[in-house]
């Protein structure tokens, strides 16, 4: 019964993507698949079926690749942080395993981490890490010469430190004890969130405890405003879920690949000879059905543009996008939102709002988001 359910609202979901609108959200691409990692050990903590981690660990084990810097959740005095690191063994990108929802420095950490490395790296970042990767690949012959796959993972936005600080402090006074460990999302469809503590605790949530603030755009960061690089245009590989209700069913929840260049292919065929990773020919319109709200708005920095001065931000519109009413009405609610969780006068109040209200402002937002 559910899996009609889902199979019907996927029908009366899907769109029809012109030309235009696929070069436009999605940029360049060659080949798009459906994957998962084969071993099961290397989904345990994935997010989104592990294909990125098999990848780096077949590459790894291959002999194509010496390092990969991937990013990490850490416990910093007693709060969540993302640093960056070059894993260089299978259980050092296992480690790595996981989204992460939180502001990183990529400039300041990942330029002198591939500096000081000797060897080959693959680098996993968001597409706006990717494309400022780019920038300087083609002005710095060392970081040229070490980088040999660029993987960029599909990003609505990120937020800042104050909303997992926030959701920390709840957990961490349910468990009466300081963290030891955290994982944003695991498991099958939007998963759960693992929170562990020094007193040998372990909660789990849904993700939605967290996402529910996360999706209404409360702390976001403000780069992610002038963003409109979705899929990571500048990657040779883009990784990402496929929110298509036609997917949801499946036992394994499988990974969105997008290949953009050859090396991107070349280095995908390795892995997938190895048998690291199971995947299937996915359909370009299934990539889009499965980001078809996040993916427009994201683009439209145009109707963000429009929205900026009534909220004392300055937007610069760089895609010159059509803006329609519900655009320019969802970038609305999004920098309303974001102001008011930058305001020290009544950000507390986000907080105490009944999670019901909160649940039904997002859905508001999501189905004006949905129309065409």
């Amino acid at each position: 019964m559910r899996n009609m359910f889902n199979l019907i609202t996927d029908r009366l979901l899907r769109r029809t993507w012109t030309e235009s609108q696929i070069r436009m959200l999605v940029g360049e691409y060659r080949e798009l698949y459906h994957a998962y990692a084969t071993d099961e050990s290397n989904r345990v903590n994935a997010a989104s079926g592990g294909a990125g981690s098999a990848l780096l660990i077949s590459l790894l084990e291959q002999d194509e690749i010496d390092g990969a810097l991937v990013c990490n959740t850490v416990i910093e005095k007693a709060k969540i942080r993302a640093h960056f690191s070059i894993a260089t063994s299978k259980q050092e990108i296992l480690d790595a395993q996981g989204s992460k929802y939180v502001e990183t420095a990529f400039m300041k950490e990942a330029l002198p981490l591939i500096r000081q490395f000797h060897g080959r790296v693959a680098v996993v970042g968001l597409p706006c890490d990717i494309t400022n990767l780019t920038r300087w690949i083609a002005k710095d012959n060392d970081i040229s010469n070490k980088v040999k796959l660029k993987i960029a993972l599909v990003c609505g936005h990120n937020s800042r430190t104050e909303l997992i600080d926030e959701i920390s402090q709840q957990l961490m006074k349910e468990a009466a004890s300081p963290l030891r460990s955290y994982r944003f999302r695991k498991g099958h469809w939007r998963g759960k969130l693992e929170a562990e503590f020094l007193n040998g605790t372990t909660i789990r949530k849904p993700f939605s405890y967290f996402s529910l603030y996360q999706n209404l755009y409360f702390y976001s960061e403000k780069k992610c405003l002038v963003c409109h690089d979705h899929f990571g245009y500048q990657a040779d590989i883009s990784l990402g879920d496929v929110w298509a209700y036609r997917f949801k069913q499946d036992p394994i929840k499988k990974t969105g690949v997008i290949i953009r260049t050859q090396q991107g292919i070349d280095l995908w065929n390795s892995a997938n000879r190895s048998g690291a990773i199971t995947a299937e020919v996915l359909e370009i319109s299934d990539i889009l059905d499965g980001q078809a709200r996040t993916a427009p708005f994201h683009y439209n920095v145009s109707a963000r543009n429009r929205v900026a001065p009534m909220f004392g931000y300055k937007i610069p519109d760089n895609v010159k996008a059509r803006v329609s009413w519900h655009a320019w009405l969802t970038a609305l609610f999004t920098l309303f939102n974001m102001r008011w969780s930058e305001s020290s006068q009544w950000n507390k109040l986000i907080f105490k709002l009944p999670r019901p209200l909160l649940k039904a402002y997002l859905y508001l937002r999501k189905g004006i988001e949905t129309l065409p």
